[in-house]
């Protein structure tokens, strides 16, 4: 059966010279991963381009629940991203963003509101003209809504977050598990304004990298077996 969908490129893995492994999340049937041929050299230069993390693509496919690794028929930009591949720190935003979401989802199987979200936070990250350096915290809380462990408060002034349950408490847990006043204020501030208001918050860089190492030990907890994630030592050094 062939399948048209639209999709958000995860990441690529060299396959051979004239070929790549594609990981994307689609629109219609969840994660993917697609045989891209490419062809040689210079040749390779578009489609390569085409397949950048975050991109969004228009692809048809031979859908066959027996394989692991399908063959595109055809590939093709749904949006061109305008400023993603050509700003560092947005480029290791997205290199990040990517990574999350291949290491956080296993479903095969469309899922069209986590679609949605992802496809406006690429845009989003694409179009935005303010700084965009607190994005990805933003993007890892809301992340959580679809992945089934959204902080809770039971009261907005408890001054501590329990990673392990999810939740902010009154009093410091008993465990090494948790974010501490600072960090658990700047969690309920990123909480409290929407997805395109990130800017609001005012986080300095030692507080920005506490925090995402943090939420990233948060993931890990509440995601079996997830691997571990790399890329955000690059956006650290971009952002110090």
């Amino acid at each position: 059966m062939i399948l048209n969908s639209s999709g958000i490129v995860l990441s690529t893995l060299r396959y051979s010279d004239s070929s790549v492994i594609a990981r994307v999340y689609t629109r219609r049937k969840g994660l993917r991963s697609f045989m891209v041929r490419t062809g040689k050299g210079k040749n390779a230069l578009p489609k390569l381009a085409m397949l950048q993390p975050l991109s969004i693509v228009e692809i048809s496919f031979q859908d066959d629940e027996r394989k692991n690794l399908h063959t595109l028929r055809s590939i093709e930009r749904e949006s061109a991203l305008k400023s993603i591949p050509f700003e560092p720190l947005k480029t290791c935003i997205a290199l990040f963003v990517a990574e999350l979401i291949s290491k956080s989802i296993e479903e095969e199987e469309g899922n069209e509101e986590l679609y949605k979200f992802l496809h406006n936070a690429v845009l989003l990250l694409d179009d935005d003209t303010q700084e965009v350096s607190n994005f990805h915290l933003k993007f890892m809380v809301e992340f959580t809504r679809f992945l089934g462990f959204y902080p809770q408060h039971s009261e907005l002034r408890d001054p501590y977050f329990d990673l392990i349950e999810g939740e902010f408490v009154t009093s410091m847990p008993i465990h090494a598990h948790y974010l501490g006043q600072h960090s658990a204020g700047l969690l309920t501030n990123l909480m409290q304004v929407g997805m395109s208001a990130y800017a609001k918050v005012r986080i300095q860089n030692e507080h920005r990298r506490e925090l995402l190492q943090k939420l990233i030990e948060y993931y890990r907890l509440h995601l079996d077996g997830m691997k571990e994630i790399k890329s955000h030592r690059v956006l650290e050094e971009v952002l110090s």
